[in-house]
C-alpha cells in the first residue's frame, strides 16, 4: 500500500526505490535512504531523467549518517555512475542510464562501504504537474 501511495503522487511518472547499503547500522542505512528519497532535487533529477550523481551524494551528505564519501558508490539500475568516491559514468553510460530512468519503475542503489546495516525508502520524480497542481490553489 505505501508503494501505491508514492506511485499515486501529484504528477509522478516514475517510482523509484532507493537502496543503501553498506551503513553502519540498519536505521543509519534507512535514514539514508529517507534523506535522499526526500531530497527535492534529487526528485526533479528523476523528473529529468538526469543521473546526477552529484544530488544524491549531497543529499546523502546532509542525512546526518557518518560515512567516508571516497567509499560510496552508485548504481542506477544496474549501472554504476559513481564507484568508491570516484565518478564513472561516460556518455555511453548516461544514455543507457538514461533509458533506465525513463521507466516508470526502478532502483537507485547506493553503497556506503561502513558496515553491514541495510535499508530502502520509496520515492518518487517531482516536476511540472506537481508545480501546477499546487500552483493553482489557495490554502
Amino acid at each position: 500500500m505505501a508503494k501505491k501511495i508514492v506511485a499515486d503522487g501529484e504528477g509522478a511518472e516514475h517510482l523509484v526505490r532507493i537502496e543503501v547499503r553498506g551503513a553502519r547500522t540498519n536505521g543509519d542505512a534507512i535514514q539514508l535512504a529517507r534523506t535522499i528519497a526526500g531530497s527535492q532535487l534529487v526528485k526533479t533529477a528523476l523528473h529529468g531523467c538526469d543521473p546526477n550523481w552529484g544530488r544524491i551524494l549531497a543529499a546523502a551528505g546532509r542525512s546526518g549518517v557518518r560515512f567516508n564519501p571516497d567509499h560510496v558508490s552508485v548504481r542506477i539500475g544496474d549501472i554504476a555512475i559513481f564507484d568508491d568516491g570516484t565518478p564513472v559514468m561516460t556518455a555511453k553510460t548516461e544514455a543507457k542510464v538514461a533509458a533506465i530512468m525513463r521507466r516508470p519503475e526502478y532502483v537507485i542503489s547506493v553503497t556506503v562501504g561502513a558496515g553491514r546495516g541495510l535499508g530502502h525508502y520509496w520515492t518518487c520524480d517531482l516536476g511540472h504537474e506537481y508545480v501546477r497542481i499546487n500552483a493553482d490553489y489557495r490554502t
